[in-house]
């Protein structure tokens, strides 16, 4: 396991979706997906900068109480002003101008999963439920989509929580990490 790069509380000098961009292009990846899109800014810097990339979204779009990480605030909560219908209208408008590209999938993470071959992502970011059993549960649901030799990242891994999660599923000392407090390991 690397160590948790924190300069202050910002995780590093490197945003999560420049990582990500690195590790598609460097790889030449075409197929990935993102669990919790929120307002799309990584989803849509990374069509933006991976010309090759098919990317799937998946976000419920709305407040998720029962959850025990952020995704349970409403707006105006904690700070937070989350309005989950503009962003969920503002990645429809996205995808319609990337038509071959964008698949926006407004669910639970673990439906979705559902949908989708195993085997058939180059990489998956996992950034939805920031609880210990939601974190959990979708890297047991979207763990097997990532073709071997492929990428399964997090966000948040200075998360007690999502820590936790990652260590049960994959070990000790069995991840990485980057800025920005990504976590990944190589199937």
């Amino acid at each position: 396991m690397g160590r948790i790069r924190d300069r202050g509380n910002d995780g590093g000098n490197v945003y999560r979706w420049q990582t990500l961009a690195r590790f598609v292009n460097t790889n030449g990846w075409r197929r990935g997906a993102e669990l919790g899109v929120h307002d799309g800014v990584n989803y849509k810097y990374l069509i933006n900068n991976c010309p090759n990339l098919h990317l799937i979204g998946v976000d419920l779009y709305e407040p998720q109480p029962e959850n025990n990480g952020p995704e349970k605030w409403t707006p105006g909560e904690h700070g937070h002003a989350w309005n989950h219908n503009a962003y969920y209208d503002d990645m429809r408008e996205f995808s319609i101008k990337h038509p071959d590209r964008t698949d926006i999938i407004k669910d639970y993470t673990t439906e979705a999963a559902k949908t989708v071959y195993d085997g058939s992502l180059d990489f998956v970011f996992i950034d939805a439920d920031h609880g210990y059993e939601g974190c959990l549960r979708d890297i047991k649901a979207w763990d097997s989509k990532v073709r071997e030799g492929g990428i399964v990242f997090g966000h948040d891994i200075h998360f007690p929580t999502v820590q936790k999660a990652v260590t049960e599923f994959y070990g000790e000392n069995s991840w990485n990490v980057e800025d920005d407090f990504i976590w990944w390991v190589q199937k």
